[in-house]
């Protein structure tokens, strides 16, 4: 398998968990909050968007019982076994945004809520 390398110390990231954790990857060593970029995202989707097309139309024809089920049920399958693959072979990561932190509880109800007792 690939490996992915942290923009900041140069880590080895494994590409199970790039494809894992696309959106939330912290490298092992620098702690560095990462993403796979929009780019290889973009990329793999429309690897299995096309690979789900092709496994529709290959499938489309068949007759029987589930004849109309089966080519929804192998497109599905085909986008859910080619993008992942290709994301773990293409990926590149930056840095993640920063987490939005929250207000506590107790704030937002002393703020909102004490006025109108």
């Amino acid at each position: 398998m690939a490996v992915r390398i942290c923009p900041h110390c140069k880590a080895e990231i494994t590409a199970a968990i790039a494809a894992a954790y696309s959106n939330s990857i912290e490298c092992p060593q620098c702690k560095a909050r990462l993403e796979v970029a929009p780019g290889s995202r973009t990329i793999s989707t429309l690897c299995g968007l096309a690979a789900a097309a092709i496994a529709w139309r290959l499938s489309s024809g068949s007759g029987g019982d589930l004849g109309a089920i089966l080519p929804t049920l192998y497109a599905f399958l085909a986008f859910g076994v080619v993008s992942p693959l290709v994301l773990m072979f293409s990926a590149n990561l930056c840095n993640a945004p920063a987490l939005q932190s929250s207000e506590p509880a107790q704030a937002a109800d002393a703020h909102g809520a004490a006025g109108h007792h």
